[in-house]
């Protein structure tokens, strides 16, 4: 073998060596991974069985035997096949990355190379019966062939495909990550090039590997931190909601309503009281909730909350349940503050009152938890304007992005009322016990 072979399967091996180390810290890391990490992973874990390929192929080439023969042929068909599905792995991370950045992009792009990708295996598969890319002789010696720069054109094509993602989105990027992105674009492109124009040196596999790890250190690392920061958030504004939620003026109305009771109506007292401490200890145990809890615990919380303003409102409030579905997590306290903001602005403006609905839904990714009412609404786009409301709504957004991925959605329409709707991803509630 010569001296560049030895080096082509040194770098490889420690190439996909590098890559396999990667997997397994990020592996091990964390026990919830979101989306865009576990893409990421995949990208790494099809980087690495193309580096371990290549050098198979390195290594058993000219060998006469029968394992050398099938490992060479076997070994160069996955290096083919298995580049191009790199370059899709890598534009499903892409548009994961950029949809968490808020750019509203769409899948089309993840279809599209999907779409070259299994066009560009096809011909690959072709390839093995006509030689139209590479011919492996009798002395088991990899050859290029006359059409090879066609299996190249495809690799450029989706390259510049993402390119043109990149640039079109770039303003929604920071500049490590943006530079980070273009490398991995940007770095492969040259690789091929030089092995277009260079028979011999296998540097593609290697560029991907360095450009993959310039991701993990600038957008991983950064993520890890902005992470760190949102938990150190959370902590301040699960304090915040918490101390939001025991308005003195519920405290207030609800012992007034309690020593009422006392007077006309001692059990019905008696089961206020009972409502009111259960509402005060969930609100006090949300401290110490770091993550989701069973959806039945906050709707109970919910519902303690509920049967105290109905005892002051009296037929004003009306209450519905719409809950077939109760078998899942979500934070604490992010429904029972979308209820209150229902009662306190929605319902109990109008003088009839109202009928507040609460139901859930799922569907194949998300939990659907939807709160409606009939009361007075409000305009969105002035939504910030009441300072309470405002903040309420952003803790539960954030409680709710950070702590598993979710999300809130809130319609309302001016004198017919208001619709909001709370998605939690179903990974969130996978192998946890009810």
């Amino acid at each position: 073998m010569s001296t560049i072979g030895y080096i082509n399967i040194s770098l490889e091996l420690f190439g996909g060596l590098l890559s396999l180390i990667f997997i397994l810290c990020l592996s091990l890391g964390s026990l919830k991974k979101d989306k865009c990490e576990r893409l990421y992973i995949r990208v790494l874990s099809v980087n690495t069985i193309l580096l371990f390929s290549d050098a198979a192929a390195w290594i058993f080439k000219g060998r006469p035997d029968g394992f050398s023969y099938w490992t060479v042929r076997t070994a160069n068909f996955f290096v083919f096949t298995l580049g191009y599905v790199l370059l899709a792995v890598f534009t499903d991370y892409m548009v994961c990355f950029m949809t968490e950045r808020g750019t509203g992009i769409s899948k089309k792009p993840s279809r599209l190379m999907w779409g070259l990708t299994l066009a560009a295996i096809a011909l690959v598969v072709l390839s093995q019966y006509n030689h139209m890319y590479y011919l492996i002789d009798s002395s088991n010696v990899y050859h290029r062939q006359r059409w090879f720069w066609i299996s190249q054109m495809f690799g450029i094509l989706c390259m510049l495909i993402n390119g043109s993602i990149l640039i079109r989105y770039r303003k929604y990027l920071a500049t490590k990550e943006l530079a980070a992105l273009a490398a991995y674009i940007g770095m492969p492109v040259i690789a091929m090039l030089i092995q277009m124009l260079i028979y011999g040196i296998a540097a593609l596999y290697i560029a991907t590997t360095v450009s993959a790890l310039c991701i993990y250190i600038s957008i991983q690392v950064e993520q890890s931190h902005r992470f760190s920061m949102e938990e150190l958030e959370l902590e301040k504004s699960r304090t915040a909601l918490m101390l939001s939620q025991i308005h003195p003026h519920f405290l207030y109305n609800s012992l007034s309503v309690i020593k009422g009771l006392c007077q006309t109506d001692p059990r019905k007292a008696e089961l206020a009281v009972d409502h009111f401490s259960d509402f005060l200890r969930g609100n006090v145990n949300s401290l110490t909730a770091s993550a989701p809890i069973p959806f039945r615990k906050e709707l109970s919380h919910t519902r303690h909350y509920l049967e105290l303003e109905q005892m002051r409102f009296g037929s004003r409030l009306k209450v519905v349940c719409d809950t077939p579905i109760l078998d899942f997590f979500i934070p604490s306290l992010t429904l029972q503050p979308i209820v209150e903001n229902a009662v306190r602005y929605g319902v109990t403006k109008r003088e009839e009152g109202g009928t507040i609905t609460i139901s859930t839904a799922e569907s194949d990714e998300y939990y659907i938890v939807t709160v409606t009412d009939d009361g007075i609404g409000f305009d969105p786009a002035k939504i910030s304007q009441d300072g309470k409301m405002h903040i309420g709504i952003q803790n539960v957004r954030n409680r709710l992005r950070v702590q598993c991925g979710g999300s809130l959605t809130i319609q309302s329409t001016v004198g017919k009322g208001t619709r909001a709707v709370i998605r939690v991803p179903r990974h969130v509630s996978e192998n946890k016990p009810f």
